[in-house]
């Protein structure tokens, strides 16, 4: 039986054209079980304990079993499901959608915050010309960039440029935050936007001090930062990401790694 999943150049999000579970065959939109479109690209497990199942309903059977806090990638809902990939096992499967909530939202309900505000698409230019990322100085960097992560500001602010949207200024201690997130990952052998060591991306943030009034994630394993940069444009949610007019600041972690030639890590805020 076959499984086709289009990975964006190991970036952690996936599309669903036609997917397979086992037990329930070929899936199509259209069909009585309905692939639907989801809007977030990450779900936190709420339950102590959930099951991932071969498919939508529990009638299928149990292929991996996740605890609460874990990090999923969301592929699409089907009724009350959703179907969601493990970056950590590389399993696909179903699991109940009464108990996996968008990651924004389960942070944001801690914290008391309301949802954060779609991106506004800003008035169309002529023809914007890409800005340049200025040049690191010591107070606003907390020791300077290197030349990998300010061609990845660069080109990041490139593109926000292109749709006339301010650049990000890069965040001295979000900048640290970041690397640290980056070295985690590749010290400890995993890809994924919930570290064993500091939990959530807001988790980590908070645990640095960072205070934010809305955040994201987007990571990224690739063998250069062009390539880490471009699948991102190419993949739906982590380029709303990029290009939301709502965040003004970044931290940028690369490290090297055996796997992927490189390990990306990019925070937005709001400040």
């Amino acid at each position: 039986m076959k499984k086709r999943i289009l990975a964006m150049s190991l970036v952690m999000i996936m599309t669903i054209g036609i997917m397979v579970f086992p037990g329930i065959g070929t899936l199509k939109a259209g069909a009585v079980q309905t692939f639907e479109k989801v809007d977030f690209i990450n779900g936190v497990v709420i339950a102590n304990k959930l099951n991932l199942r071969s498919g939508p309903s529990t009638q299928h059977e149990v292929i991996g079993k996740f605890t609460k806090h874990k990090w999923l990638n969301v592929l699409a809902k089907i009724g009350d499901w959703y179907a969601v990939f493990d970056p950590e096992t590389g399993k696909v499967g179903c699991v109940a959608g009464a108990y996996l909530k968008n990651a924004a939202e389960v942070d944001q309900t801690s914290a008391g915050k309301t949802n954060v505000p779609a991106p506004v698409k800003p008035p169309a230019s002529a023809s914007p010309t890409p800005a340049a990322t200025p040049a690191p100085s010591s107070d606003q960097q907390g020791g300077e960039l290197s030349q990998d992560e300010k061609k990845l500001l660069d080109l990041i602010n490139q593109e926000r440029a292109k749709s006339n949207l301010s650049p990000l200024i890069a965040d001295p201690e979000l900048m640290k935050v970041a690397r640290i997130k980056a070295n985690d990952m590749t010290k400890n052998n995993y890809f994924s936007h919930y570290s064993p060591t500091y939990g959530s991306p807001f988790d980590m943030m908070r645990q640095f001090g960072i205070t934010f009034k809305a955040a994201a994630e987007n990571i990224a394993g690739n063998s250069t930062v062009e390539g880490a940069v471009s699948s991102w444009m190419k993949s739906e949610g982590h380029r709303n990401n990029i290009m939301n007019s709502n965040y003004n600041y970044t931290g940028i972690g690369i490290s090297k790694s055996n796997k992927y030639g490189y390990v990306f890590a990019q925070m937005f805020i709001r400040k």
